[in-house]
């Protein structure tokens, strides 16, 4: 083998590398960010609702507005559900692949 072909044949070699290590850090991105975005629908939507109906719940009463804040917190389930789906998917085919 000629020094010109093993020097080509390492530079694909290190190219294929790095390719592999920027799609693996982009599925452990897209999982890290699906939960940044599950963690801010939480925390702006589902956290008030609970804590309205924990403290409603603790002092023995059903709050006035029991069904509108269900609808509230249902409105964003689906979402909740899906991004931790994807995060999860993502982790695991970031770990496979490693």
């Amino acid at each position: 083998m000629s020094p010109s072909r093993s020097v080509t044949a390492n530079r694909a070699a290190l190219t294929s590398a790095t390719k592999a290590r920027r799609l693996k850090f982009s599925r452990w991105e897209l999982a890290a960010l699906a939960l940044i975005t599950f963690i801010v629908i939480y925390n702006r939507v589902s956290k008030p609702v609970n804590t309205t109906l924990t403290t409603a719940a603790l002092a023995d009463r059903v709050p006035a507005d029991a069904r509108q804040l269900q609808a509230h917190w249902d409105s964003v389930i689906n979402a909740r559900v899906a991004l931790q789906t994807l995060a999860l998917a993502g982790l695991c085919v970031a770990l496979a692949a490693t």
